[in-house]
């Protein structure tokens, strides 16, 4: 508990500095907010399975620290949309990228009000060929009945931007954001917009399959599930908290096609809701609301 205490004072801390502190529109938002974000390259550095609240920052790191926030919404920019993953990764300061470990990279689940807060370093360069690819964050999106987005976030007045090709592309203009130094930290907010896609929840159900309601909901003790997959697959299911910390793994497993019968036991975590998510094949296919009394 002390540490879930600790870590929601210091989101709550920066949170006020992001957007009670600093004077109104102080930050450049994305030029374009209720345009759809753009996509950008994957790159070749990404990783799978990485932890949710890793922090990005080793903690042998003394450097200026850059912090990034913002909502990610419909694209009527009016509804927020909670539960999001957002898969982050980028360089460090010497524009290298850790393959081995999990230095620089997190995920983080938006909180009711589409809201997140990062964390982290303003990423090195490296060379591409014979250039320098200008600093920029990795960015992967995923919610539920929403097209997946795998983009790149680059900063205002970085003078690789535009011997890069794709920093450089029109499309990348919604992602050029402003950043504030404010006692030797960056500060800065990017929203994300995405296209909700409606038929893509019954393509998933055609393609991977389904999961029911947990039954009994609310409940006591334990709870149940009944997942059927239509192929033979790899399957996560996690369960979060209302705060979006990752409480527990039901599932990580290759499964044959069929039907299973899962039970969470709920014992030793305490009355209130939580949030399960069951991806298959590393795409987010159903999230569902636990109640426990």
């Amino acid at each position: 508990m002390k540490i879930n205490r600790r870590k929601f004072i210091y989101k709550s801390f920066i949170g006020m500095i992001i957007s009670s502190i600093l004077p109104e529109r102080l930050f450049s938002k994305n030029l374009y907010e209720c345009e759809q974000t753009t996509s950008d390259i994957q790159g070749p550095f990404f990783l799978e399975n990485i932890p949710f609240n890793n922090p990005m920052i080793p903690e042998d790191y003394s450097g200026s620290k850059l912090y990034l926030s913002g909502k990610l919404k419909n694209l009527n920019c009016k509804s927020p949309i909670s539960n999001g993953i957002l898969d982050f990764w980028q360089a460090n300061q010497d524009g290298n990228y850790d393959e081995a470990g999990y230095s620089f990279r997190t995920k983080i689940l938006t909180n009711n009000d589409g809201s997140y807060i990062l964390e982290t370093i303003l990423p090195g360069k490296y060379l591409n060929g014979s250039q320098y690819r200008p600093s920029h964050i990795h960015l992967k999106v995923q919610a539920e009945n929403y097209d997946e987005l795998t983009t790149q976030i680059y900063f205002d007045g970085d003078e690789d931007i535009q011997s890069d090709p794709w920093a450089s592309n029109l499309n990348s203009i919604n992602r050029i954001i402003s950043l504030n130094n404010i006692n030797g930290d960056y500060y800065g907010e990017f929203d994300i917009v995405l296209n909700q896609n409606l038929n893509l929840n019954e393509n998933h159900k055609t393609q991977f399959g389904d999961i029911s309601q947990n039954f009994p909901n609310p409940f006591s003790t334990g709870t149940n599930l009944i997942i059927v997959l239509n192929n033979d697959s790899n399957n996560l299911i996690e369960i979060f908290d209302s705060k979006g910390s990752k409480v527990d793994q039901l599932l990580n497993d290759y499964l044959p096609k069929g039907r299973y019968e899962l039970n969470w036991n709920s014992t030793k975590f305490n009355k209130g809701i939580y949030n399960l998510i069951w991806s298959c094949e590393n795409k987010i296919i159903k999230q569902i609301k636990l109640i426990k009394n």
